[in-house]
């Protein structure tokens, strides 16, 4: 069985419920991602995985994901955060980042693919990044997720 994605989305989305799970789910409906069964992954694209505008699944099917996500309750803002960089050579793998913070995480996260991509000597690469702020309302969740979602 082959299950080595070969495509790959940024999404990202935001929601709000009396609950937070459905805040969460809110979230994924507003990313376009809530009609499938999420498996978490960690920080790999792998070679000749290519960037597409619509995920071509039926609902219920596994889609892989690497996210950030984050549920509030206050009146405070937090930020959610995925990027990738991806080698201008295809047939080489690239890596994901995610991460959550108080502020926009957009150094953070540019930083962390360099780093990752230096570190495998790989200096000619394509980077993008995907970031949701949420900020909460009284009395409810308030939900973000960013992902890089792969099939």
């Amino acid at each position: 069985m082959d299950n080595m994605p070969k495509h790959y989305k940024l999404v990202k989305g935001i929601g709000t419920s009396i609950y937070p799970l459905v805040a969460f789910d809110n979230a994924l409906k507003n990313a376009g991602i809530s009609d499938y069964n999420l498996v978490k992954v960690s920080s790999i694209i792998p070679a000749n995985c290519q960037k597409t505008d619509a995920i071509d699944l039926p609902n219920g099917s596994i889609l892989y994901a690497a996210y950030s996500s984050v549920t509030i309750k206050d009146k405070k803002s937090q930020y959610v955060g995925v990027a990738v960089a991806i080698p201008k050579d295809k047939n080489e793998s690239g890596v994901i980042f995610e991460c959550r913070s108080d502020s926009t995480p957009d150094k953070d996260l540019f930083n962390m693919c360099r780093d990752a991509m230096s570190s495998r000597n790989k200096s000619d690469y394509q980077y993008e990044d995907c970031i949701q702020k949420v900020t909460g309302i009284s009395e409810m969740y308030s939900s973000a997720i960013a992902a890089v979602v792969l099939w």
